[in-house]
Parts: C-alpha cells; sequence; structure tokens
C-alpha cells in the first residue's frame, strides 16, 4: 500500500494538474487489489506482476486519453510522475529487503531415490534450504525408513506432509515424481496447503531449459510440457553477429591505447612478445588463432609437463592456484581481466563473440563427447555464463553445464544481462586466477 500512498501524495503534491494524477492513483490502487485477491498468499511479497500491472493499466489509460483528446500534454505529465513515484516505492522496497537473498526453505516429497537426485542437484544451491523429508514408499520398503537421506532428515510420510509442512514453518514443498507417487496425491496436497501460505512446486526432469522455453498444455486430464526448440532465428544470429563486431570494433578503438601501454610493459617484465597467441575451437570445430596478452613465461607450455601432478582441475583443463609459469605482470592482468582485451579483434574478424561458451583447445577435443560437442554449435566468447559464475573456480562439469545451458536458451535480453554481470565479476575479481 506504500505506493498507493506515495502516489497519491504526489498527485495531491502537483500543482494545477486536476484530476488525472488522482485517476492514475486509482488506477495503482485498483491493480493493487486485483493482486490481493488474485496472487497466492506466498506469491504476493516477491511477484512482479503487481508493478507490471500498475504500469500497463496507468499506460493504457494515458495513451488512450491522449488518442481521443482527453488528456493534454500537462495531464500526461502528472501521471506519469505519478506513476513513476507509485512504481519506486516497491523497487525500492525490494532492493532494501533484507530478506530477498534469504534461501527459501523446503520440504521435499518423494521416494528415497528421487529425493536423493534433488538433494544432489540442490544441496550446493545458496538459495534453497531443504529442512526435511517426506518418504513415499511402497508397503515393502516403510518398515524401512532411514533416518536421514544425505544429511536431511526424514519427518514423516505423505500423510504427514500437511501438518509437518506447518510445524517447520516451510516456504514450499517440492513434490519429486516417482512410482509410488499419484497425480491424485498431489492433488491432495493441494488442497490441504490452499489456505496456508506453503507453496506447492512439482518437480520435473526437464532439464537445461528456461521457464520462457517451456509452455504447459493439457491433453485429456493430462499436463504436457511443451519445450520450444533451441535453434536460434537466422535473422537473430545476422543481428547479433553485427552487433558484436560494431561494438568489438568501437571497444578496440577505444581501448588501444591501454592495450599499447600493457603490451610495453608485458615486454619490459619478462623477455619474449606483448601478444600470445593459440589455436582455439570455434564455431562447429572451425580452428582459429586467439590473441591475448602475455601473462606466462614463453616457455610455459614446456614446463607444463613437469607441473601436471599438481594439476588441481578436473576434466582436460589444466589448474593450479600458484602457476609459477605467470608473471609478475600477468598476475595482475588475470586479476583484472585485462588479458583477454586483445579478443576483441577475434570478434572483428568473426572468430569469436562478446558473449558465448568459453573457447576451448584442440587437445580438449578428443575428450569431448556428442554432449559436449553442442558447445561448438555457437561461436565461442569473450565472456560468458561460465565467467560470470565463478570462471577458474568452477569444475569442468559445472563449466560445461554452464555453457550447455547458453546456448540452448540463449536471448538477447540474457546476452545484455550476461554483459552487466561480467562488469560486476571484473570488478569485485571473482573468480580470477
Amino acid at each position: 500500500m506504500g505506493a498507493v500512498l506515495f502516489g497519491l501524495t504526489a498527485a495531491v503534491a502537483l500543482p494545477g494538474q486536476g484530476v488525472v494524477p488522482l485517476a492514475v492513483t486509482g488506477g495503482v490502487a485498483l491493480a493493487f487489489l486485483l493482486e490481493l485477491v488474485t496472487l497466492p498468499v506466498y506469491d504476493r511479497t516477491r511477484s512482479r506482476r503487481p508493478l507490471g500491472r500498475m504500469a500497463v493499466m496507468a499506460g493504457a489509460a494515458l495513451l488512450v486519453g491522449t488518442a481521443i483528446g482527453w488528456l493534454n500534454t500537462m495531464d500526461v505529465r502528472g501521471g506519469l510522475i505519478v506513476l513513476t513515484t507509485s512504481l519506486a516505492v516497491p523497487l525500492g522496497a525490494r532492493v532494501q529487503y533484507p530478506g530477498r537473498h534469504a534461501p527459501r526453505t523446503a520440504l521435499l516429497i518423494g521416494d528415497r531415490i528421487a529425493v536423493s537426485h534433488l538433494i544432489t542437484q540442490w544441496n550446493a544451491l545458496p538459495h534453497i534450504r531443504m529442512v526435511g523429508v517426506c518418504l513415499v514408499e511402497t508397503d515393502d520398503d516403510a518398515g524401512d525408513q532411514p533416518r536421514q537421506i544425505q544429511g536431511i532428515p526424514v519427518v514423516g510420510s505423505l500423510p504427514n506432509v500437511p501438518g509437518v509442512a506447518h510445524d517447520l514453518g516451510v516456504d514450499q514443498v517440492v513434490v519429486a515424481p516417482g512410482p509410488v507417487l499419484t497425480a491424485y496425491d498431489v492433488r491432495r496436497l493441494s488442497w490441504a496447503l490452499e489456505d496456508s501460505a506453503i507453496e506447492l512446486t512439482v518437480a520435473t526432469e526437464v532439464h537445461g531449459a528456461v521457464p520462457g522455453r517451456i509452455e504447459p498444455r493439457l491433453l485429456g486430464r493430462r499436463l504436457l510440457l511443451s519445450v520450444r526448440p533451441t535453434r536460434r532465428p537466422a535473422l537473430l544470429v545476422w543481428l547479433k553477429s553485427c552487433f558484436d563486431r560494431l561494438s568489438a570494433l568501437l571497444l578496440l578503438v577505444v581501448t588501444a591505447p591501454l592495450i599499447a601501454v600493457l603490451v610495453v610493459l608485458v615486454r619490459r617484465d619478462t623477455p619474449g612478445p606483448g601478444f600470445f597467441r593459440q589455436t582455439r575451437v570455434g564455431h562447429h570445430g572451425r580452428l582459429f588463432t586467439m590473441y591475448k596478452l602475455r601473462t606466462m613465461r614463453t616457455n610455459a607450455e614446456q614446463l607444463r609437463s613437469e607441473l601436471d601432478r599438481y594439476n588441481e582441475g578436473a576434466g582436460p583443463l589444466f589448474k593450479m592456484a600458484s602457476d609459477p609459469r605467470i608473471t609478475r605482470v600477468g598476475r595482475v592482468l588475470r586479476r583484472c581481466s585485462l588479458d583477454e582485451l586483445p579478443q576483441l579483434i577475434n570478434v572483428v574478424k568473426g572468430d569469436m563473440s562478446l558473449i558465448g561458451p568459453r573457447p576451448a583447445l584442440p587437445s580438449e577435443l578428443i575428450e569431448y563427447d556428442h554432449w559436449i560437442r553442442r558447445r561448438l554449435s555457437v561461436k565461442p566468447g569473450i565472456t560468458g555464463l561460465w565467467q560470470v559464475s565463478g570462471r577458474s573456480r568452477l569444475a569442468w562439469n559445472d563449466a560445461v553445464r554452464l555453457d550447455l545451458d547458453y546456448v540452448d536458451n540463449w536471448t538477447m535480453g540474457g546476452d545484455v544481462g550476461i554483459a552487466a554481470r561480467t562488469v560486476g565479476a571484473v570488478l569485485r575479481r571473482d573468480g580470477a586466477a
């Protein structure tokens, strides 16, 4: 209701604006009332629908009023001021709300195999905390229930779910489908929880697809999840390529003096060239030469065999916390990600993209199966999900998963989000080697 009060205050404070700001305030109040009635209790404090509905209703009213001549420029300006004020209040509250990053507590429901899979997948996630398990077992297994599963206590069975969920004060009940748990069991759970603030969710086995690619459909009495294809429209691929090249060219012109200074520093630090050239694997397996500022000694590849026993990485990647091959200047460049600036040349040439999967080494292809080769269906990028999610801290399997998620769920908006997160990761030096 704070948005309504602030909107009303702005409407009253605006001199000579007539009834338009008051009407916009009324629209804001109506939008909040609709959300209060239609949204589930657990969704009222975290859903963005109220903000969207406020903007759509008030914006449509101003547009229609202007089109038919009811409103003049001053009326529209006053209405927009009230609308902006009303939207700013809940947005500011979301930013300042101390519990917005708190993990959501969950009670897991299902057989021990299905529940074990969920625990394995979610144990490392910071935004969920699993506090208990209600096992759903066959009659043969019911008498041999464990006390805990992977450290999560078993607190009951299917009939105990509503009471246990309320006693534990969980935010959500997560159902893991299995051969014993039926659709009718899920329906009865929804009835038992319908008057509470506890959310009921059903885990599915659709991996690697974001909600925007999934559309629920009903066939008979069976709910189907339609998964949209992952292929990118040719026009969007062309637009992304044009945007990448033009942006990289502009960035290259702007950063050219800095790159020149860094090349001099690299060459004065240790003997050898300022640039490092290495063959990498690009789009559809095509080899190209990737450019970086040199951060290691010139004999780094020869020294690699002597350091293999100190390898801390899994998979084909070599990782070493204090790699003695890295130079003094190179360590600073890596920490600030400045060594990657020359890759803008690769983007201008069309070998790489600004955002995409990590460019692979030819030696890595030996360990690629058809699953991992999916990474090569797009151009590699200077940055990507792997860089904003930990970079050198990531295990090989996690890096591959992030690359595949990017390939299958690419959007222009997603690229903008990754670019923004990259700036933050570089400033925080998050995961830099």
